[in-house]
């Protein structure tokens, strides 16, 4: 339902997406330095993309500022589709801070278990180890980035180098990692044919998805 709303192009749409992130950052209680610190790369990406869209779009030039080689057109789409993917990068923080890979799996499992050609244990495993992955790999990153800082390895002042000793051992960390945990399944004798139990929703969220589906629809009446 939330990629609903930000596949459409109405500001009023954004807005109740924003208040909406807003709330839930202070409901998960999530340490909000810690997220500007993380997020401070895509912000220069966001910017980056904002100069490219008014740059390169064609349009009207700003009335008041004549000289500048943008458009109101190229204001408007950047501005717009920076709102959207800075959304979009909230609503992922928020899902993999509060949602555990176990529950993902579950639910994945639960949803693909009326198809009868698709393999819901196998892709609900893949996803809940590739959400667990993720957060594993970045801890890497961080641990190589101190460990080629602290050699005075960002002095060097090649990109191609400083990419070198810090993909491949991220890279080689990662697949060790894998196998680790491919030897784990295997001696713990994991199988697709075996029984699961899934767990019964608990009524609090069905609660939470009532009260948003209305809120959605509400909306939806007032725009």
């Amino acid at each position: 339902m939330i990629t609903a709303t930000l596949i459409q192009t109405r500001i009023s749409w954004f807005i109740f997406d924003s208040i909406l992130l807003v709330g839930l950052f202070f409901l998960s209680r999530f340490p909000f330095k810690q997220l500007l610190r993380e997020l401070r790369f895509w912000t220069i990406f966001l910017f980056i993309l904002f100069l490219f869209q008014s740059l390169f779009t064609p349009g009207l030039r700003l009335h008041s500022f004549p000289w500048l080689p943008v458009s109101k057109e190229g204001l408007l789409l950047g501005g717009l589709t920076c709102w959207r993917l800075g959304l979009i990068l909230g609503y992922a923080v928020v899902f993999t801070a509060v949602t555990r890979p176990r529950e993902l799996r579950d639910a994945l499992i639960w949803i693909l278990k009326p198809i009868p050609t698709l393999p819901e244990r196998r892709i609900g495993l893949m996803v809940s180890l590739a959400l667990r992955f993720f957060s594993c790999t970045l801890d890497q990153a961080e641990e190589v980035r101190l460990a080629h800082r602290a050699r005075l390895g960002d002095r060097n002042r090649n990109p191609f180098r400083r990419i070198k000793f810090t993909a491949l051992p991220i890279l080689r960390r990662s697949i060790l990692q894998a196998e680790d945990v491919t030897l784990a399944l295997v001696a713990r004798g994991y199988r697709e044919d075996m029984p699961l139990k899934l767990s019964k929703i608990p009524f609090s969220h069905l609660t939470t998805l009532i009260i948003f589906l209305g809120a959605l629809i509400g909306v939806w009446f007032l725009v």
